[in-house]
């Protein structure tokens, strides 16, 4: 066993993490400013929810190839690969002058995320101990939200002060050196194993990576409602701007992770997601009647923890319960359903917020995820 394989966090689950945060930094400083652009050229909420759509099934159709890829091929070269698409995706922004563009824009973006993601979770599986991969995942996974509390705030700011454009090209510098630090992991030893020829039809075997594919198809939706819609329901209500809304979020969804992986390692990945499957339908609950700009940041909060302990519990207890053959396939599988979910449910939740206003739209979510919530109460219940 390598000096790296000994050590708890060895130096390359350092390095990913930091090339993950600086691309999902060009991805979420977008969240308060992308529903903004496409008012500007035109667009209108059911646009929003059709951009978003096009961006997730991109990331859909792309990550089962990544998976088996990063299964086939090894770690890196999907890494790089798709560094290159995530990081120079926000550049292509600038030259989407109308809706049509702008979702071509989106569906590269979407596929350069789909593949530096998918490969980025079995990345850092491989470099975990037994009995870590909820705190590891968790931890791995923080960095993905921990520069939010920055990034939509910086986004509102650049934009604010020089413009759309402006924006685009900073937010394309950033994937750039994220893209360096990419280039700097080293590869890893690849097993050519028969798992790896199975791609997502043998991770669908494994009775965990279903089980967990429903409880992110069920976030997803949540989640795809909140990064889309809560910017517009924010402006209806009067309620600020949207830039320290997705800083709370991040915060408590960052803090959230490593303590909710680590408790999945000790007392079980079942009632951690359970438990965080019932926070999260009660913030959206909230979010379909607030009307305080406080109030909002608590529910927002909230949200953020439970969508953060749902995702350390499930991306851990996956993650263990394959083989390193199969890790790139696994992750596909549980992220297609997430991605899946986001597209259909904002193209969905955009056309009933055009009827209906933003308050139903959040109650029929809540409803969507407390009812997720009573079927894996009951599949444990059957499950003893």
């Amino acid at each position: 066993m390598s000096v790296e394989q000994k050590a708890i966090y060895p130096w390359p689950f350092f390095v990913a993490m930091a090339a993950n945060l600086l691309l999902f930094f060009g991805l979420q400083a977008l969240f308060p400013t992308l529903p903004l652009y496409i008012t500007a050229i035109g667009g209108s909420p059911a646009d929003n929810g059709l951009v978003s759509w096009t961006f997730a099934l991109a990331s859909l159709l792309v990550r089962p190839l990544a998976g088996w890829l990063a299964d086939r091929w090894g770690r890196k070269p999907v890494l790089v690969l798709g560094a290159i698409l995530f990081g120079g995706g926000p550049l292509l922004y600038a030259l989407a002058s109308n809706v049509p563009l702008l979702m071509g824009a989106r569906a590269i973006h979407g596929a350069g995320m789909a593949l530096f993601s998918t490969a980025y979770q079995a990345f850092i599986a491989d470099l975990l101990a037994p009995g870590r991969y909820g705190e590891g995942m968790g931890l791995a996974n923080s960095s993905t939200t921990v520069m939010m509390a920055l990034s939509p705030m910086t986004g509102e700011w650049l934009e604010r002060e020089f413009g759309f454009g402006p924006l685009f090209l900073t937010l394309g510098a950033i994937g750039g050196l994220g893209l360096l630090a990419t280039s700097a992991l080293p590869r890893q030893r690849h097993r050519r194993e028969r798992a790896c020829t199975g791609g997502v039809r043998e991770a669908l075997r494994q009775p965990e990576v279903r089980t967990g594919a429903l409880a992110m198809a069920v976030l997803g939706i949540s989640f795809g409602a909140f990064t889309t819609f809560l910017p517009l329901l924010a402006d209806v209500r009067g309620l600020g701007g949207a830039g320290l809304v997705f800083s709370a979020y991040a915060l408590s969804s960052t803090l959230m992770q490593p303590l909710a992986g680590r408790l999945a390692d000790r007392w079980g990945a079942k009632p951690t997601v359970l438990t965080a499957l019932a926070l999260v339908g009660v913030a959206t609950a909230g979010l379909a009647v607030v009307s305080n700009r406080w109030v909002l940041m608590v529910l927002v909060a909230l949200f953020g923890a439970g969508q953060g302990a749902a995702q350390a519990g499930v991306s851990g207890r996956v993650q263990e319960s394959v083989g390193a053959s199969l890790r790139g396939s696994a992750s596909a599988v549980q992220y297609v359903a997430f991605d899946l979910l986001i597209g259909f449910g904002c193209l969905g939740l955009g056309l009933l917020a055009d009827v209906t206003g933003y308050g139903v739209m959040y109650g029929v979510v809540a409803g969507i995820t407390l009812l997720g919530l009573a079927a894996g109460i009951l599949v444990v219940k059957r499950a003893r």
